[in-house]
C-alpha cells in the first residue's frame, strides 16, 4: 500500500507593495471619518474647544469691562485684546488631540490589525489618517476661529487702540487665516507624533508641552532666549505668519518654514515609523 504524504502550502505574505486599486485611497478616507464620528473622545475634545472659547469670550468680556472703567492714562497702558492669544493654544490642543486619537486609539485597542486587512498599503492608511486630521483641523480651527472673531468685534465695537487689535474688520482677515493654518498644522503634527508615540497618553503630554507649556516656560528664560524660543513656538506662529504688530523674530515667510518644518518632521517620523514597526 502507498502512503500519500499531503504537505500543507504556506500561505503567501500579502503584498503591501501592490499597486493601489483605483478608489481605495478616497474609501480609506471615508473610513477614517467614520471612524472618527464614532469615537466619543472625539465629542469631548470639540466640548472641550467649545469649553475655552466660552471661556475666552468671557475673559474678553471682563477685560472690556475693566477697560471702560480705567482712566484715559491707564487706557493706554492696555495691551491689545486679541482672543486668539487666550483661546487659540487650548483649541489647538483639543482640536489637535481628535487628530491624535485617529491611530493612537487603535494602537489602544489592538484595532489598527483589521484596519490593515482593509488597506493592506499602509502608506494608503498613513495618508488617509492625514487627510482626515488636516480636514478636521482645518474645518473646526475655522469655526473656533471666526466665533473669537466675532465674538471680539462684537465686544470691542469701536473702541480704539490699543485694546481694539483690528479698526476695521477687514484688518482680521490675515490672523483668521494664519491661524486656522497653525490649527490645522497642529492637527497634523498631533496625527504624527501619535504614529511615533503609538500611546494616547504621550502624544498628548508631548501635544500639551509643545502648545501649552512650552510659551509659559519661555517667559522664564532671559530675553533673548525668550523671543528666540517663543517665535518657533506653535502658538506663537500666527502672528508672525499675518506679519501683525508681534515681539517675535521670524519674517512670515520664516514662520512658513517653520510650520512645514513641524508637519513634515512629525510626519515623516510618524510614517516611517508605522511602515517599519510592527501593530503590537
Amino acid at each position: 500500500m502507498t502512503i500519500v504524504q499531503i504537505r500543507p502550502v504556506p500561505a503567501a505574505p500579502a503584498d503591501t507593495t501592490a499597486p493601489v486599486r483605483s478608489g481605495a485611497f478616497r474609501d480609506a478616507v471615508a473610513a477614517e471619518f467614520l471612524k472618527v464620528r464614532t469615537l466619543r473622545s472625539t465629542w469631548a475634545f470639540l466640548g472641550g474647544g467649545v469649553a475655552a472659547s466660552l471661556l475666552g469670550a468671557l475673559i474678553l468680556f471682563m477685560l472690556v469691562g475693566a477697560y471702560d472703567a480705567a482712566s484715559p492714562a491707564d487706557k493706554l497702558k492696555y495691551e491689545t485684546a486679541d482672543p486668539t492669544v487666550v483661546t487659540m493654544p487650548f483649541v489647538m490642543f483639543f482640536v489637535g488631540a481628535i487628530g491624535a486619537m485617529l491611530i493612537t486609539s487603535e494602537f489602544g485597542t489592538r484595532s489598527l490589525g483589521p484596519s490593515l486587512l482593509a488597506v493592506p498599503q499602509r502608506r494608503t492608511l498613513i495618508g488617509a489618517k492625514a487627510t482626515v486630521a488636516g480636514l478636521i483641523g482645518l474645518t473646526s480651527g475655522a469655526v473656533f476661529v471666526l466665533f473669537a472673531f466675532v465674538d471680539a468685534r462684537l465686544l470691542l465695537g469701536d473702541r480704539p487702540a490699543p485694546i481694539n487689535p483690528w479698526p476695521q474688520w477687514t484688518d482680521a482677515i490675515p490672523t483668521v487665516l494664519c491661524s486656522t493654518l497653525v490649527v490645522m498644522a497642529t492637527t497634523l503634527v498631533a496625527m504624527g507624533l501619535g504614529a511615533l508615540l503609538r500611546s494616547t497618553a504621550g502624544t498628548l503630554t508631548t501635544l500639551g508641552s509643545l502648545v501649552l507649556v512650552a510659551p509659559i516656560f519661555a517667559h522664564f528664560l532671559p530675553t533673548v532666549w525668550q523671543l528666540r524660543l517663543a517665535s518657533i513656538l506653535l502658538p506663537n506662529l500666527t502672528p508672525q505668519l499675518a506679519g501683525s504688530n508681534h515681539p517675535y523674530l521670524l519674517s512670515p515667510g520664516g514662520a512658513v518654514a517653520v510650520v512645514a518644518g513641524y508637519v513634515l518632521l512629525a510626519l515623516g517620523a510618524g510614517a516611517i515609523t508605522f511602515h517599519r514597526r510592527d501593530t503590537a
